[in-house]
C-alpha cells in the first residue's frame, strides 16, 4: 500500500482512504477472504485519525466489499451476485446461466404430497389435493448459495416425476416439456435469519441473516402453477430492482406544510379545494 493521503486535496479523507483500500481489493494484493490492516494500523500508515479509518471501513462494508467481525478485524468479502428474480419471472438457472456461472442442484425432496391448507389456497386448489413438492440445495460454482421449495398442482404438474431435476430447469422443463408457459405472477422478499438445517446446507452459521424470497407464478388464463420459498444467503446475493416513480400517487400528495391542500407537481403550489379530477 505505497499510495498515500493526499492532504492538500479537497476530497475527504476518509473517501481517499475507502479508494485506496478498494483499489488493493480490486486489482492489488488483497484478495478474497484476506484480513485488512487492524484500524491501529491504518491510522499510522496513512496518517490519519480513528474516525477518518472507520467512515473509510463503514463505506466499505455498505459496498458490500469487506465483511467486519466484532472482535476479528475487517476481511475482504466474496462479491455478491446481482439477482434480478425480484423484478422479473424468471428461474436461478437462467439467471446463472446469463452470468456465465455454473449451477449444481442437491435434491433433498421430490414427491407427490397432500398439499397443506396454506398451500392449496395459494395455488387454488382442493382439499386433500396433491401437489408435487421439489426442494433443492442450489450451488453456484459449488458453493452453497440458495435453498428453494417448491408446490405445483399434481393435476398440471405430475410428469415432473418422470425428470431428473438435479441437472434441469424447472421452468424450462415446464414450458418445453410439459407446454406450461409462466406468464406472470408475484414475488416478495424479506428478511430472515437461518435454521440450523438451513446453515448447515447453506454452510454458514445458525441465525446468519438470509433473504426469504416467496413467489407465484401463473399461467395466462391466471391459473397459479408454482408456489416457492427460497432462502438465499445474505452475504452472497444482493437484489436488483429497477424503479419507476408512480405519478399518480405522488400528484396526490397532500403536503402538512399546506394544510392538507395538495401539491402540485409542477410548481410546488397548493391547488384549492383538494380533488383535481
Amino acid at each position: 500500500m505505497a499510495a498515500t493521503i493526499d492532504k492538500a486535496s479537497r476530497v475527504p479523507y476518509y473517501e481517499q482512504l475507502r479508494a485506496l483500500l478498494e483499489a488493493e481489493m480490486r486489482g492489488g494484493p488483497l484478495r478474497i477472504g484476506d484480513q485488512l490492516p487492524s484500524e491501529a494500523q491504518l491510522c499510522e500508515r496513512y496518517d490519519v485519525s480513528r474516525t477518518v479509518v472507520r467512515q473509510a471501513l463503514n463505506e466499505l462494508t455498505n459496498q458490500g466489499l469487506i465483511t467486519r467481525y466484532k472482535g476479528k478485524g475487517s476481511f475482504v468479502a466474496p462479491p455478491k451476485v446481482d439477482e434480478h428474480l425480484a423484478q422479473r419471472l424468471t428461474g436461478l438457472a437462467e439467471e446463472v446461466q446469463r452470468r456465465g456461472g455454473r449451477l449444481t442442484n442437491r435434491i433433498r425432496a421430490f414427491e407427490r404430497q397432500v398439499a397443506s391448507a396454506h398451500v392449496a389456497r395459494i395455488l387454488r386448489l382442493e382439499p386433500g389435493d396433491h401437489v408435487i413438492h421439489l426442494e433443492r440445495v442450489r450451488s453456484i460454482n459449488s458453493e452453497p448459495w440458495v435453498i428453494t421449495s417448491t408446490y405445483l398442482p399434481e393435476s398440471l404438474c405430475g410428469r415432473l416425476l418422470d425428470f431428473d431435476m438435479r441437472h434441469r430447469s424447472l421452468y424450462a422443463t415446464l414450458e418445453h416439456e410439459l407446454g406450461l408457459v409462466l406468464d406472470h405472477g408475484h414475488r416478495t422478499i424479506e428478511a430472515a435469519l437461518a435454521t440450523e438445517e438451513q446453515a448447515r446446507d447453506l454452510d454458514i452459521a445458525p441465525g446468519s441473516a438470509v433473504l426469504l424470497l416467496k413467489s407465484v407464478a401463473a399461467l395466462a388464463d391466471g391459473t397459479p402453477i408454482e408456489y416457492f420459498l427460497a432462502w438465499h444467503r445474505g452475504d452472497r446475493t444482493r437484489f436488483d430492482v429497477d424503479l419507476r416513480r408512480d405519478r399518480e400517487h405522488a400528484h396526490a400528495y397532500r403536503s402538512p406544510d399546506h394544510g392538507g391542500a395538495e401539491v402540485s407537481e409542477h410548481d410546488d403550489e397548493p391547488v384549492e379545494g383538494g380533488d383535481r379530477r
